[in-house]
């Protein structure tokens, strides 16, 4: 009796193994990047399939998906920013996407809809945590990320501006599903 289920068990696993879940989890490129430096007066590029920034010169060859200068955000590709936290969106809308003439995007810069908050008495910036970017990637793939925060802080200094951390999902079978 414990040989046939065994081998019952065995069977279902290998059944499974062959026929994954069309835009399962393991399709889903998940990283988090802590302090990324963006205090240069240049834009500072990163290729999230890589989960590492690029160089200016990778990044005149298009090797890159998301660039920071400050709190401007730029996408290699059509973007929009959701008044959704990052946790709730778990599908690219069909539409209202941004995109220039070089195929770039930019997160929106306005006081009402942009990814941050900026305090005028304090000069604080701190991020909306009900905010998620949505973009293509240059492959065509779908991905969301949230700025976490725009800060380092380091026990017992002033806290560091411009050290932008983030988390992010993309898409590897091209599908629209971001969960």
């Amino acid at each position: 009796m414990q040989t046939k289920r065994s081998t019952l068990i065995l069977t279902l696993l290998g059944v499974l193994l062959l026929f994954p879940a069309a835009g399962s989890a393991q399709d889903l490129m998940e990283g988090f990047k802590l302090h990324l430096d963006t205090s240069s007066d240049d834009f500072v590029y990163y290729n999230l399939s890589e989960n590492r920034e690029v160089t200016t010169q990778e990044a005149a060859f298009g090797s890159w998906d998301v660039a920071f200068q400050g709190t401007t955000v730029k996408f290699n590709g059509p973007s929009q920013l959701l008044a959704a936290a990052y946790d709730a969106v778990e599908e690219a809308p069909a539409e209202g996407f941004a995109t220039s003439e070089d195929g770039t995007s930019e997160l929106p810069t306005d006081a009402e809809t942009r990814w941050f908050n900026y305090d005028f008495n304090t000069h604080i910036i701190s991020a909306k945590p009900d905010r998620t970017a949505i973009f293509q990637t240059k492959n065509g793939h779908w991905g969301k990320l949230n700025i976490t925060d725009y800060y380092k802080t380091v026990f017992g200094q002033d806290p560091i501006p411009r050290m932008l951390s983030f988390r992010w999902s993309v898409q590897k079978d091209g599908s629209t599903s971001l969960k």
